[in-house]
């Protein structure tokens, strides 16, 4: 069975094998990275911290995967969603980050265009997807709005990190903006 995802025009995206950890320390150990990640990022990231991830990320159930170089199949980065629970259970939370190597390439976009496509095929209940963005990330909050997520506000003075308070902009990506996507795609 291949732990293939999704073959896509700029990458692959697959789930991760205990032989990428040396490729996730070399993408996700920069501050160009860590700077806009939660405090459970690890930085420095190490190693160990790579082989912890992937344990999580092989864990059954995960929705965690590399994003991969066509050529080498390299790890370059990282696209997955998190399990929400209780009342939020039909909602799952986005998290990424792509080596500084490649930025700029589109393939952070190509790649959460079609894993949402994939898991609202997968989810056949799931009802939406959502991203939180620190409000310096300029970058990332282009991806989401060229994917199709919608900005839904801004949580006011959320994040305090390196010494900085920072607003969270918050977006989501709905089964209906799906739908409308997906049949507007049929139509082309």
């Amino acid at each position: 069975m291949s732990d293939i995802i999704l073959t896509l025009k700029k990458s692959v995206i697959r789930r991760y094998r205990a032989s990428d950890a040396d490729a996730i320390v070399r993408g996700a150990n920069t501050h160009l990275v860590s700077q806009y990640m939660s405090d459970a990022f690890p930085s420095p990231y190490t190693l160990e911290s790579a082989e912890r991830w992937i344990k999580i990320a092989s864990e059954e159930g995960a929705l965690e995967f590399a994003i991969c170089t066509l050529d080498s199949n390299a790890v370059i980065g990282s696209c997955g969603f998190q399990h929400l629970k209780g009342v939020e259970s039909r909602t799952k939370l986005l998290g990424y980050w792509l080596s500084p190597d490649y930025w700029g390439q589109g393939i952070m976009t190509e790649a959460i265009a079609e894993l949402s496509r994939w898991v609202f095929e997968q989810a056949p209940t799931l009802l939406r997807l959502h991203a939180s963005v620190i409000e310096e990330n300029e970058g990332s909050m282009k991806v989401l709005k060229r994917v199709g997520y919608q900005y839904e506000g801004t949580k006011r003075m959320a994040v305090y990190k390196d010494g900085k308070i920072s607003n969270i902009a918050m977006f989501g990506f709905t089964r209906d903006d799906y739908t409308k996507m997906a049949g507007k795609e049929n139509k082309n």
